[in-house]
């Protein structure tokens, strides 16, 4: 038997394991149902996969990960895929590696009830962003990231890439919003710190690491996130500025928070 028949039969009994893992209906590997998870939003990008495996919890996350590693397969985790960059789909030419497997994590749609005492919730990677940000104002507060896409964009891609958005000069990027994380490593096992805590010095500042990741540490499966009271009035204001410098300069001369400003040229 050659090596590409090697190789073809033990990609056949990886995807038959994965279908024991998280059901047969979570396992896409017909090109029409691959193809919307294989290509990214600008279009412009896209490549070929072994499957698209879809698992519901963080223990199916493990046991995929775990089966792949076993199986020296590739792994793509892919939170809303609205990336313009191509880096949440496979590469036009596979590597070495050969055909990787999509892990979609958006059926971790999860999010907590908001703890009112601690003004922190926690969210699994599949999200909408736009869900949390609506969950946390019904309950009387605000998340500090938010984007265009948030209707479309998952937490966990939001988390995986350090995202900023419109906020960032009131709130911070992510990893400011950040009080704990649960991820799978790359031999399948679970790290999970999801207690919040703003006083934790033990150990390592594993959110802090995991944050902006992309998934080359592993797959963010849950975070739990601070969240913020929103302000009790807002203003918009048009201001015309004769250079960079001095838009700067208005800006820090404000004497009450500005929550978010943006330039047109």
């Amino acid at each position: 038997m050659t090596n590409a028949a090697n190789e073809a039969n033990a990609e056949h009994r990886v995807v038959g394991v994965l279908r024991e893992i998280v059901g047969p209906g979570h396992v896409l590997s017909a090109a029409e149902l691959v193809a919307p998870y294989a290509t990214d939003w600008t279009r412009r990008f896209s490549g070929p996969c072994l499957a698209v495996v879809r698992p519901g919890s963080t223990a199916e996350v493990a046991r995929v990960v775990a089966a792949c590693t076993v199986a020296n397969i590739a792994i793509l985790p892919q939170g809303g895929n609205t990336g313009l960059v191509g880096g949440g789909v496979p590469a036009t030419h596979p590597g070495p590696m050969g055909l990787p497997v999509i892990v979609s994590l958006r059926r971790l749609s999860h999010i907590s009830e908001v703890d009112q005492l601690s003004g922190q919730l926690t969210a699994g990677a599949g999200a909408l962003l736009g869900d949390v940000q609506r969950h946390a104002a019904a309950a009387g507060w605000m998340y500090g990231v938010d984007l265009a896409a948030r209707d479309s964009a998952s937490i966990g891609g939001t988390v995986a890439t350090n995202a900023g958005g419109i906020h960032v000069i009131a709130h911070g990027m992510t990893r400011a919003q950040l009080t704990g994380i649960e991820a799978v490593l790359p031999d399948g096992s679970v790290v999970s710190h999801l207690e919040g805590l703003l006083k934790d010095n033990t150990g390592y500042d594993l959110a802090a690491l995991l944050c902006g990741s992309e998934g080359t540490l592993g797959i963010i499966t849950a975070v739990r996130l601070r969240l913020h009271r929103p302000p009790g009035r807002t203003s918009v204001a048009l201001i015309g500025s004769p250079s960079y410098a001095s838009a700067l300069e208005l800006m820090s001369s404000a004497t009450s928070p500005v929550l978010a400003a943006e330039v047109i040229d």
